[in-house]
């Protein structure tokens, strides 16, 4: 079960129970703000929390989890960290976490959520990169076409710069965002991938 879905029902049983956050915090022996975080699904739930606050409602952990799912924080950041392989080539960003996600996401928690993420941030920066690329031929190829074959070397320059300009923001935001995302995955907290387009839900 991701984050938010134990979210969606850990809120649901508080509410049907008639706990406060404040109590259901105070019974479950844990601090006001992991009943916060885990609600509004901004932290990848540790093990131990989930069973003691879900004891409160008298349920078992296999009725609340997949507990055939384990706990590997370093799958997870090797995961993540293999995004930077769009460096190298921008297509190899998104097969490589794809082949990750789809071979253990029903073997490790937390990795369905992260893998869907990564893939779609990838997918999106990737679909730039490439767009971005066939635009830059597609105009060379227009100049030399309009005028009588040669491209005068202003316009070669320009469109150099240009082009080196947008990769290289391109490759920043990949490198920030894995980084960024390296940290809070090592601090246990929920992944924020951004901008990204949904392709994968």
């Amino acid at each position: 079960m991701d984050s938010k879905a134990l979210g969606v029902k850990l809120k649901t049983l508080r509410l049907k129970n008639g706990f406060s956050q404040d109590e259901l915090a105070e019974s479950a022996r844990v601090s006001l703000r992991t009943v916060q975080r885990l609600e509004n699904s901004e932290a990848i739930p540790r093990m131990d929390t989930v069973k003691r606050i879900f004891q409160i409602f008298g349920m078992s952990p296999d009725e609340v989890l997949d507990w055939d799912q384990k706990e590997d924080k370093s799958f997870l950041l090797g995961m993540n960290i293999s995004g930077l392989i769009f460096i190298v080539l921008p297509l190899l960003g998104v097969v490589l976490p794809l082949i990750l996600w789809m071979s253990r996401k029903d073997k490790i928690a937390g990795v369905s959520e992260l893998g869907r993420t990564l893939v779609n941030f990838q997918l999106t920066w990737a679909l730039v990169y490439y767009l971005w690329t066939a635009f830059c031929h597609w105009l060379i190829s227009y100049f030399k076409l309009s005028g009588s074959g040669d491209v005068s070397p202003d316009i070669v320059y320009n469109y150099l710069h240009i082009r080196v300009c947008v990769i290289f923001f391109i490759y920043l935001m990949e490198i920030l965002m894995v980084c960024l995302n390296t940290y809070r995955i090592n601090k246990g907290l929920k992944v924020k991938y951004f901008p990204k387009i949904n392709f994968l839900r």
